[in-house]
This record gives C-alpha cells, sequence and structure tokens, in this order.
C-alpha cells in the first residue's frame, strides 16, 4: 500500500492532520458488535505514534525544525 507523510508547522495544522488521520485509521464496524466485519476495517495503520519531532541534534544544526510535528501512514489493503 501508498504512504502519506505530514509535516505540519503550526498547531492549527497538526489538529487537522491529527484529526483526518484518526479518521483514516478507526474501524467503520458499527459500535457494539463483537467482531470486525469484512470490508468495515481501517484503510491505513499509522507508522507514528503520535507526532514525530527533530531531536536537539537536529534542531541545533537547523533551528527552523523546532516546530515541525512529522505524521506518517500506510494504506493496508484496499484498491
Amino acid at each position: 500500500g501508498g504512504r502519506i507523510v505530514v509535516m505540519a508547522y503550526q498547531s492549527l495544522e497538526d489538529r487537522i492532520v491529527k484529526t483526518a488521520f484518526a479518521a483514516a485509521t478507526a474501524s467503520r464496524t458499527p459500535p457494539g458488535l463483537p467482531v470486525e466485519l469484512p470490508g468495515y476495517g481501517p484503510e491505513f495503520v499509522a507508522l507514528t505514534r503520535g507526532a514525530e519531532r527533530a531531536s536537539t541534534e537536529e534542531i541545533e544544526r537547523n533551528p527552523r525544525s523546532a516546530p515541525v510535528r512529522l505524521r506518517a501512514l500506510q494504506r493496508v489493503g484496499g484498491e
């Protein structure tokens, strides 16, 4: 499957990305069912747990990397 990586430089941008990624990785099976229905599983799986940030060393070398938040998804199955 394909991958998407998003770099957000402001908190509002990161909030929008976080919300969209949460929706993409959520199951679409109706709540209350004990098993995952075929075809209703999440379309994507998160490659990062939360948002990745630049290390202290990276910020020292490149100060513009300080505010960046990086999030990534990978498509699982599907067309």
